[in-house]
């Protein structure tokens, strides 16, 4: 078979004209199943329409998107949280651990007697250096039996709170400082 001289520019022109055919076959009938699966949709999950162009997602993902932003800028820009200052007293989760610090919770009616007891009796490394203080902290970062006693309304701050059992043991907890953020 004897091919005819065509030059490169030729041959491009012809591989595309015929990779245009078949596209445009392809994508006629794939177009029409395409816009059936679109219109079976609800009108939330369709793709977007503006005049011509289809914007490749639905008004539920726009809604969601948008949650999604406001919510990381939430968090990320830091706003408002509780926040507290407290001071304990841990004892190992022994059979009268729970009589002891309710005999000592009766005994203690200010911090400094408060501070005193922590560096004689707390087991924790930080009742004996700074009298039981855990410094500020934001609900989450201790452990939940002890969070819930925190950023409890009904605990009142400036008062011996407990005994409270967590996996440490039992606590006696004096709230110095509290701002509950609803």
């Amino acid at each position: 078979m004897i091919l005819p001289k065509i030059n490169i520019l030729q041959s491009l022109a012809l591989v595309g004209a015929l990779l245009a055919s078949t596209i445009s076959v392809a994508s006629s009938s794939s177009f029409d199943t395409l816009a059936a699966r679109q219109e079976a949709k609800p009108f939330y999950l369709r793709d977007i329409q503006i005049g011509d162009t289809t914007l490749p997602f639905s008004p539920a993902s726009v809604v969601i998107g948008i949650l999604s932003i406001i919510m990381l800028l939430r968090n990320l820009l830091g706003g408002p949280k509780s926040s507290a200052v407290a001071s304990h007293i841990l004892v190992d989760d022994t059979e009268d651990a729970k009589a002891k610090l309710t005999a000592m919770k009766k005994e203690i009616n200010d911090f400094t007697k408060f501070k005193g007891a922590a560096q004689r009796y707390s087991k924790c490394p930080s009742g004996k250096a700074s009298g039981g203080s855990l410094g500020s902290f934001s609900p989450g970062m201790m452990v939940p039996a002890f969070d819930k006693v925190i950023f409890d309304k009904e605990s009142k701050v400036g008062q011996v709170i407990g005994p409270i059992r967590t996996n440490f043991g039992y606590h006696l907890i004096w709230i110095e400082e509290r701002n509950l953020v609803e």
